[in-house]
């Protein structure tokens, strides 16, 4: 097991977060804080220092901490120290304050030192500089030349909380291997606009990055501009993949959590047009659409055709273009139990959906019937409340 222990400052100064303190030499915060420590998996009640081997040192605060299965190693992504501006206005403006030092992407060897507290890094100069505490002036590299760099650089103050290896086969080949990570957003880029508050991607080969990082999910803030992070409605700070590959991302405002997932290339408008063979998802302005969007399209996708063994397809079902009072009351009812569908077997829980009315219901199964290929009847309101007065009213949570 490796466990990050952040260190408990900024950057290690006699007097913490104090203009013109001067950084501790050498830094006994070191000693059993700003690394990686590696425990053992065989034993109970284990003491940092007299169990723990300290793996890696001067990081931080490593609260993104991930193995790798594709080339085995451990990696991380570092939350770097803040007020270069407040302490040192001489060398730095409030924008190269807001920018660094960089948030950094690590990838970790045994015994690896980072530099921290003695050094940050500059993603404009690509290079570990010596921090002010320490005799710098934004420029001089020193002792830092002796440290280990980070593979990949980001602006400052992003935050960075979580971070996955995509190693599913849902999204396009590009995304497979990569790194993705979540950037919980800035707290500290006063007076300029915070930033962050997105999910973004690395392209990864044999285990280093490929390409430049890119925004791969943005607008949890809900915000055009952040001036402070509380204003912010959600903050990604989690990541996890799901056994189809779906990326899931949690958010620590609201306890909300996104399942993001492939349905195929965006489509033009030229595109939709139904008269033609193409990879449609929807028909324009059809009744029972944002039903769908909202409630189905989680579980059976954009496209109608589902999650092979665990999600039944919609396209080309008799389940769906077949029986219309059996497909109401799996709406109405739910469904658990093994089923065939085009020839596969599916043995999942569909709940019912009892926040619908007959109207609804009635559009959405409409849509579900003439989309995606499909071409049956619409299920007619009457029809949907014919069922609901045979099943009756649903049942409360003590029935």
């Amino acid at each position: 097991m490796y466990v990050n222990v952040g260190a408990p400052a900024n950057a290690c100064m006699e007097q913490m977060r104090t203009k013109g303190s001067p950084g501790m030499d050498p830094c006994p915060l070191l000693e059993y804080a700003g690394g990686i420590w590696r425990f053992r998996d065989d034993l109970l009640n284990q003491d940092q220092m007299a169990d723990g081997y300290r793996y890696v040192t001067g990081t931080r605060n490593c609260v993104a901490l991930r193995w790798n299965p594709v080339v085995n190693k451990l990696y991380a992504v570092m939350h770097g120290r803040d007020q270069l501006h407040q302490f040192y206005p001489e060398m730095y403006d409030e924008q190269a304050s807001a920018d660094l030092p960089a948030e950094e992407f690590l990838q970790m060897e045994d015994g690896a030192d980072f530099g921290w507290p003695y050094c940050y890094y500059d993603q404009y100069q690509e290079s570990l500089v010596l921090a002010p505490e320490y005799g710098g002036d934004g420029t001089v590299t020193g002792r830092c030349q002796a440290k280990t760099d980070p593979i990949m650089a980001f602006p400052g103050h992003l935050a960075p909380n979580d971070l996955l290896f995509y190693t599913g086969d849902q999204f396009p080949e590009r995304y497979r291997k990569g790194a993705f990570i979540a950037f919980h957003g800035s707290w500290n880029r006063a007076p300029l606009p915070q930033e962050g508050f997105y999910v973004a991607f690395v392209p990864m080969k044999d285990g280093m990055p490929s390409g430049d990082w890119e925004v791969f999910a943005d607008g949890f803030s809900g915000l055009k501009t952040v001036k402070n992070p509380g204003d912010a409605k959600h903050r990604p700070c989690g990541l996890a993949m799901g056994p189809d590959g779906s990326l899931y991302v949690a958010d620590s405002r609201e306890g909300t959590i996104w399942r993001v997932i492939y349905t195929g290339e965006k489509m033009s408008e030229v595109e939709t047009d139904t008269s033609q063979e193409s990879d449609t998802v929807f028909m324009a302005d059809l009744p029972g659409e944002a039903v769908y969007k909202n409630i189905c399209l989680v579980c059976h996708q954009a496209d109608g055709n589902g999650v092979p063994g665990m999600h039944p397809p919609l396209k080309g079902s008799d389940w769906v273009t077949g029986d219309k009072e059996r497909l109401i009351r799996i709406v109405l009812e739910g469904m658990k139990g093994e089923i065939e569908v085009n020839g596969e077997i599916y043995n999942n829980i569909m709940p019912p959906v009892p926040q619908l009315d007959a109207a609804q219901v009635a559009d959405v199964l409409t849509f579900i019937r003439q989309s995606f290929g499909n071409d049956a009847s619409e299920v007619t309101v009457k029809e949907v409340q014919k069922v609901m007065d045979d099943i009756g009213p649903p049942a409360g949570p003590d029935e």
